[in-house]
């Protein structure tokens, strides 16, 4: 049976479309303009009449609004989401319906697979179609181990990620380095620059970054630069008009006329990227500021991870970009005159070390949580050891019977996250995982150095994940991400050697003292584990 174009198809259901409660949602904004219109006339004349009148008004719209919050709940339970998240928020409309409903036109609709991402869907993959004639994929040749392979296959067949063998790596876990590595090669920079990035901020860090990017184009350099819109929302114009005016293509990703008020806010770009020449790239969890190079009071010490790469894995990086900036500007960069210079197979092809990387985005954009989709398998695939770095842990079902059920087969996991917190309702969240996991003798660790913010996976010391997505549900279901896997023994030992250091500036979490902890902590853990479905 074909839709119509009021309805889509779920679970052998038709469902109302997003376009018909965008329609009930206009009668409702009509029907509360008419009340305020009907109050004012009251407050102007007053009388009977009018009192009768703004009371079969107000009737009519909390009929309107029932049946919208009804409409809701149906798309909800037909559209055969998790359960959790349907229940949080049917619960959310139920009892708290005024804010509740505001929250979900904002938060709560589903905007994968629709037109918004479907240009870029289809641009990404023309881009991938043409770049696997460039580089040529190792097929699993390179690999060595079981999981390897598996997750190879995985993200190939999910995401279109190419395996790349000849790539040299740097891996940086001290973000002054990394920085002082990302400005080298920007000066050196000859054709192009290209940065992705979720906050940049106007202080010392950021002007300095600033000042580079506008000398970098005064010597004609193409410098293009995505930020993301909601994330950099502080950021003064001067900033943006200094950078516009020095010829850098400075342009937002989704922007939004009123950041808290916008149903696209959800959706942002948490990428890290800067691609130059064609020749290096860098990927990892570091935003532009000084609170990301250790500058800020409260956090001190800011523990992340920066990636270097040289070779065959920067042209699938440089692909990416290419696709998002499609998406941002509409300027199509893989134009057949232009290919050779953004695309620069030249210039890899130097690298004769063999380092074996496949670069994972995932997104709303796409059919498939990547990303998720790794950890779950690699976590479940797990036969030794599992080490994870991450701010935050807010797990689904199924990340959470995949630790538990490693914990319980004899892996040993260790999990590091930050001490203190950056975003009250994910730290308290993220606490509330940790009793079962402790029970099933997980190792939990809190970072007491400073901020813990790299995003590391380490599998049996054979597999290295690390990029810009935190093991939430918000990276893996709604922002824009990426991770670089790596199949290096070398590359994974260096990670290993870090993480250990981790451990030596973490406290333990003990499972005893843990019970022990108040009844405002667990209320709090409690109520911000409610809501995180919905984050």
């Amino acid at each position: 049976m074909q839709a119509s174009a009021w309805c889509v198809q779920a679970g052998g259901f038709d469902v109302p479309s997003s376009k018909f409660l965008d329609t009930i949602l206009l009668i409702l904004g009509l029907l509360i303009s008419l009340l305020v219109v009907a109050s004012i006339i009251q407050l102007i004349l007053g009388g009977d009449l009018l009192q009768t009148f703004q009371r079969v008004t107000s009737n009519v719209i909390y009929f309107i609004f029932g049946l919208t919050i009804f409409l809701i709940i149906v798309v909800l339970v037909l559209e055969n989401s998790s359960p959790v998240h349907t229940l949080a928020w049917i619960m959310v409309l139920i009892f708290i319906p005024v804010v509740g409903f505001i929250f979900y036109l904002f938060f709560g609709r589903n905007w994968r697979k629709i037109k918004l991402f479907n240009r870029k869907e289809l641009f990404d993959k023309e881009l991938l179609k043409a770049l696997s004639y460039l580089i040529p994929d190792f097929h699993g040749s390179l690999l060595q181990h079981n999981l390897e392979h598996k997750l190879h296959r995985l993200l190939k067949n999910n995401s279109k990620a190419i395996l790349t063998g000849h790539n040299h790596i740097e891996l940086y876990s001290d973000t002054g380095g990394a920085f002082s590595a990302i400005c080298d090669a920007i000066r050196k920079a000859t054709h192009h620059v290209h940065l992705e990035y979720f906050s940049i901020a106007n202080d010392s860090t950021g002007n300095y970054l600033k000042d580079l990017l506008i000398e970098k184009a005064a010597q004609n350099v193409e410098v293009r630069f995505i930020y993301d819109d909601v994330a950099c929302w502080k950021l003064p114009r001067h900033f943006k008009r200094a950078l516009v005016k020095a010829g850098v293509h400075f342009v937002p990703f989704m922007p939004v006329w009123i950041p808290f008020l916008n149903s696209r806010m959800n959706y942002r770009n948490h990428r890290k990227l800067i691609v130059v020449d064609g020749r290096i790239a860098f990927l990892g969890g570091l935003n532009i500021g000084d609170q990301y190079l250790g500058k800020d009071a409260y956090y001190g010490y800011w523990r992340d991870s920066v990636a270097v790469f040289e070779g065959e894995a920067v042209l699938s990086m440089q692909a990416i970009f290419m696709g998002d900036w499609f998406f941002v500007s509409g300027e199509r960069l893989f134009e057949n005159s232009k290919l050779s210079a953004y695309l620069n197979v030249e210039g890899v092809h130097h690298i004769q070390q063999i380092s074996p990387v496949q670069i994972v985005a995932s997104g709303p954009d796409t059919n498939h949580a990547s990303i998720l989709q790794l950890y779950f398998s690699a976590i479940a695939n797990a036969h030794r050891q599992i080490r994870i770095n991450t701010p935050y842990l807010i797990l689904n079902e199924a990340l959470l019977m995949a630790l538990k059920t490693a914990a319980i087969s004899g892996v040993k996991v260790q999990i590091i996250l930050p001490a203190k917190a950056d975003h009250w309702i994910v730290f308290w969240g993220s606490r509330s995982y940790f009793q079962e996991l402790l029970e099933v003798s997980v190792e939990i660790y809190e970072y007491q150095r400073g901020f813990m913010h790299a995003k590391i996976l380490i599998i049996d010391d054979e597999i290295l994940g690390l990029g810009t997505a935190n093991m939430d549900l918000r990276s893996f279901n709604h922002n824009f991400e990426l991770t670089a896997l790596v199949y290096e023994d070398a590359l994974v030992a260096e990670a290993i050697n870090s993480f250990e250091i981790d451990l030596s500036y973490s406290k333990q979490i003990d499972l005893e003292e843990f019970k022990r902890r108040g009844i405002i902590e667990r209320s709090q853990e409690s109520l911000c584990r409610l809501f995180s479905p919905l984050l």
